[in-house]
């Protein structure tokens, strides 16, 4: 939250239109980024170190700044490097912004404070300029303060280039590293680094500073709307701000909850539980007639997922004294999951959504069947009548339950070859690839099939094509329903599948070398009619 002192503070604002001569928006998450450590919120163990340090003149040389996106990382170290340089503190360490260092830092034109973008920086060269311009004095501030965005992203040989410098820089340099993904970056970067790990944040924080922007635009918005803002931004405040940013456009100055459900894409609540119960019971035909419904409307359906997503984890949460319900709501939230992450990245959220449904429906039988089947019948005690060799009149067969309705479109699309026909066929398929997909498929083996869904099993030691494979599930599945026929979703897993030969040729003689093998290999061919096929084999 803002302190006092912070809010009696002016942020930095465009010029006006009659001062620039240029009509133009600023997004709000720049024009209310943080400038002092006092409007920084969130993160006050941070703030509080930070500050002291500063007080104290105990900075470090090398700072590491973890956590997820939106949640203050840039901004902080932007408010450090003022807070290093600045002519003006204040006892405890909060810069003045308004001296000339604290003014340049934040107008972005101070020489000193050099931002790197390591995504598009992340070559061995750019980390070698880095190193040799650090070795330099600063022009105009008292210390140079390198803020490299994104470190993660630097290769193996600038990371080994930057090593040294991080290590033991010259007096007059101060590296601040900021990363979302900790996980890829050197232990021994990390090791000679003050590591500071920011967290999301809460729902409230985020709210009070939206309300606070939403009145200085001279706007009104409802604590509904504003709520819903700050739980989709999902802990950071730059997707909050940005959220707003583009309600307040569709919106105006009023806005309500519905507004925001409209301009970011939302499923009505309603609809999202109808969605979730025809998963639950697999009623195929109700599930895909409110994707659909919410298709035609503009309903953005990685949205839409990530909703489902949400309503079936807290479905899930309170299913767990019924474990056939837990399971089977297990199973539909790992297919929403992956319908929110990877299939809305993809554009497939919404076939990933409709082949949950068929699944759903595909299941539901087998497990009602299986609630439903009568225990197996004791063996008969034997009786006089056994005894005397007569025959015994067999026990009367359990009533036929009488047929159902027709099947739907939807469950006839859901009969499936069976594996081994799948298995059979899978040189054709291999066959009818595309170049770009050939030799992936030749690298893995169909293991399993349920429903409209095929596993396919690559070895451990092909990890790096089950990635591709992964990655060109769409043109997979596409083949698959040209030569299989009917829709298709492909799931790559590692194994220790043993990759059996696709042709006669492969079995027979797979090396060319083999004179023996040649002549079985032509015999074969001559009894069969059969003809041989070169594949080269990719590696």
């Amino acid at each position: 939250m803002y302190g006092k002192e912070a809010m009696s503070t002016p942020l930095p604002v465009e010029p006006t239109p009659s001062e620039s001569g240029i009509d133009q928006h600023r997004a709000l998450y720049r024009r209310w980024r943080s400038q002092r450590f006092g409007e920084v919120i969130g993160q006050d163990p941070i703030v509080a170190t930070l500050r002291r340090a500063v007080a104290s003149d105990r900075t470090a040389h090398a700072y590491l700044f973890v956590g997820p996106r939106g949640t203050g990382k840039t901004s902080t170290a932007r408010i450090l490097a003022k807070a290093i340089n600045c002519t003006n503190r204040s006892e405890d360490g909060e810069p003045c912004d308004a001296c000339p260092a604290c003014v340049s830092i934040r107008e972005g034109r101070a020489m000193d404070v050099i931002e790197v973008d390591a995504a598009s920086h992340g070559l061995v060269e750019d980390a070698r300029d880095l190193v040799m311009r650090a070795l330099t004095a600063p022009s105009e501030l008292s210390r140079r303060v390198y803020i490299i965005d994104e470190v993660h992203m630097l290769s193996p040989h600038a990371f080994n280039a930057l090593l040294k410098m991080v290590e033991e820089p010259p007096d007059h340099v101060v590296f601040v590293l900021a990363t979302t993904d900790t996980h890829k970056v050197p232990a021994t970067i990390i090791s000679r680094t003050q590591r500071f790990d920011f967290r999301r944040l809460g729902t409230d924080a985020i709210v009070g500073k939206l309300s606070r922007i939403v009145q200085a635009e001279g706007a009104q918005a409802d604590d509904e709307a504003l709520a819903l803002i700050a739980a989709l931004a999902d802990g950071g405040m730059r997707d909050a701000e940005s959220l707003l940013d583009q309600v307040l456009a569709f919106a105006g100055d009023r806005i309500a909850l519905g507004d925001v459900r409209e301009a970011v894409g939302l499923a009505d609540e309603q609809a999202i539980v109808v969605l979730l119960d025809a998963y639950a019971s697999g009623d195929a035909a109700a599930a895909l007639d409110v994707i659909e419904s919410l298709a035609d409307v503009g309903r953005d359906m990685g949205q839409v997922a990530a909703q489902a997503e949400a309503e079936a984890r807290r479905r899930l949460l309170t299913a767990t004294t019924d474990p056939a319900a837990a399971r089977r709501l297990a199973t539909i939230l790992r297919r929403l999951a992956e319908a929110a992450g990877a299939g809305a990245r993809e554009g497939r959220a919404r076939l990933a959504m409709e082949l949950l449904a068929v699944e759903s429906m595909a299941a539901q039988p087998a497990l009602a069947a299986a609630a439903a089947a009568p225990a197996p019948r004791p063996a008969p005690e034997p009786t006089p009548e056994m005894s005397t060799g007569e025959p015994v009149p067999a026990a009367a067969p359990a009533p036929v339950p009488a047929p159902g309705p027709e099947p739907s479109a939807e469950a006839a699309s859901s009969v499936r070859p069976e594996l081994a026909a799948i298995t059979a066929r899978w040189a054709e398929v291999v066959e009818r690839a595309a170049p770009a997909i050939k030799p992936l498929l030749r690298e893995c083996r169909p293991v399993a099939v349920e429903g409209v869904r095929l596993t396919l099993a690559f070895p451990e030691e092909r990890r790096f094509m089950r990635e591709k494979a992964s990655t060109r599930a769409r043109a997979i599945e596409e083949l698959l329903a040209e030569v299989l026929t009917g829709s298709w979703a492909i799931e790559c897993v590692s194994s220790n599948v043993e990759l059996e030969p696709l042709t006669v040729a492969q079995a027979v003689a797979n090396d060319p070398s083999d004179p023996d093998g040649q002549a079985l290999l032509e015999g074969v061919l001559r009894i069969t009619g059969g003809e041989l096929v070169d594949v080269p084999e990719v590696r």
